[in-house]
């Protein structure tokens, strides 16, 4: 149970560290955390993946 709850604890981490650092690159609205979080996902996936940007 120990291992679940630090494995919980480094995801909120990593999502809540996804979010903050989209707001401060895209700005502060729920309309640029939205397109940016996709841009952001659409850039991880393709690093990757592999392919191009």
């Amino acid at each position: 149970m120990r291992i679940l709850s630090k494995v919980l604890w480094t995801l909120a981490f990593l999502a809540a560290t996804f979010i903050w650092m989209v707001l401060f690159e895209h700005g502060f609205s729920m309309k640029a955390l939205t397109e940016g979080s996709s841009e952001e996902l659409r850039a991880i996936a393709a690093w990757f993946g592999g392919g191009k940007k």
